[in-house]
């Protein structure tokens, strides 16, 4: 009942940040052959938000910043979209390995392994705590979406996974 209650609690940014998107993405420019710009700096949400020794990562796309869509390969997207993520642990002072949990969204998930291998190659064990979640829809076409909940110094202080 509780992890329900989370997952509803951590989706409520990142839906919020899609509906915020959207239409800015939507009228940055009229010339449909020119890739959508979105000043993120404008947008009221923070890619990041540190609280003592936790940060809530904000729901990240695999979208390049000079780019109007995701990269064609799910293997591309999936590494576009995690190093989205570790810059913005880098600017907390932070690596991949103090995320204690991480959300996926994900378009078609027949993309599952793609985004693993993908995945793998970005932490060490123990490993954070992961959902991955079908939607229909994310912005620019993207097929991922990345948050999560990374906490200062998590592998130092002994963090453990549970048993299964």
């Amino acid at each position: 009942m509780r992890s329900c209650k989370l997952k509803h609690l951590l989706a409520i940014p990142a839906l919020s940040a899609m509906a915020l998107i959207f239409p800015i993405a939507s009228q940055a420019q009229s010339d449909a052959s020119a890739a959508p710009v979105v000043n993120i700096a404008k947008l009221p949400f923070s890619p990041g938000l540190q609280v003592g020794d936790t940060l809530y990562v904000s729901g990240h796309l695999g979208v390049p910043p000079a780019a109007s869509k995701a990269p064609a390969d799910p293997e591309d997207e999936a590494r576009q979209v995690l190093t989205a993520v570790q810059e913005t642990l880098h600017k907390a002072g932070m690596s991949m390995n103090d995320l204690v949990y991480v959300e996926v969204y994900c378009t078609d998930l027949k993309m599952y392994a793609a985004f693993n291998k993908a995945y793998g190659s970005f932490f060490t064990a123990p490993y954070p705590a992961r959902d991955f979640i079908g939607i229909k829809d994310l912005l620019f076409g993207a097929h991922f979406e990345v948050m999560g909940i990374a906490v200062r110094n998590a592998a130092q202080n002994k963090a453990q996974p549970v048993a299964q």
